[in-house]
């Protein structure tokens, strides 16, 4: 029951990041950033939201990744989600929009198919490859439109970084900017943790790979026993 459930988790978000990633392809390729919010908002929420079910996964025991690590990857995505990109129109249509969203896309539709195939014991190796590779790229990437977005929410909250600006803000504006900068800071310590658990993953999983594969060549067949 548990790994069906995992299973069918994990191919539907495959499925609706690449819808989300498909959509902004297309309005990259036609030139049309300024409507991409429009078409991608629901889809994204959707399957963005529905990643928060991760940190219950691990707090549950139904996953091993630890809860800690989930939460850290969850929240960042699901606050510039619904804190920035759905708060402030002109982190909405912007490039950093688009990086976001298309890194995110690109990083979760093999990462999802890969825990589905993974559940089978039947990962092709340029899924392997995919899973634990494509987060050097990316994750520098979508790191940068995410605070790009809140870049521009903050902008868009307070018109202009001044003191004078900030006093004269309504008291929720206030709030919400105070906590967009407070969390684009802990970006700072945040994402080269994030970067090195990665890293040290992809060393121990491609590791455990090469100790896998060498164990099936040394592994004795009736053919190359000799008889007594």
């Amino acid at each position: 029951m548990k790994q069906a459930y995992l299973i069918f988790y994990n191919l539907a978000s495959c499925v609706g990041w690449l819808y989300v990633l498909f959509i902004c392809i297309k309005h990259v390729t036609e030139d049309s950033i300024d409507k991409l919010w429009g078409e991608v908002e629901i889809p994204l929420k959707i399957v963005q939201t529905a990643a928060v079910l991760e940190v219950f996964h691990a707090i549950f025991g139904l996953v091993k990744s630890p809860w800690v690590v989930a939460l850290m990857q969850v929240f960042s995505r699901v606050w510039t989600l619904w804190a920035v990109m759905d708060v402030a129109p002109t982190a909405q249509n912007s490039i950093f929009t688009v990086m976001a969203c298309a890194s995110w896309g690109l990083v979760e539709v093999p990462r999802y198919l890969f825990y589905a195939m993974n559940l089978v014991n039947n990962v092709p190796y340029p899924l392997f490859w995919l899973r634990y590779s494509l987060f050097a790229v990316l994750y520098p990437t979508g790191i940068t439109g995410e605070l790009g977005c809140m870049y521009l929410a903050a902008l868009y909250l307070i018109k202009s970084f001044t003191l004078e600006a900030l006093l004269k803000m309504p008291p929720e504006k206030m709030l919400l900017f105070v906590l967009i900068v407070v969390v684009a800071l802990t970006y700072i310590p945040g994402s080269p943790k994030m970067y090195g658990h990665m890293v040290k993953t992809r060393i121990k999983q491609f590791s455990e790979l090469r100790m896998s594969n060498n164990n099936k060549e040394k592994k004795p067949t009736k053919s190359n026993i000799k008889k007594n």
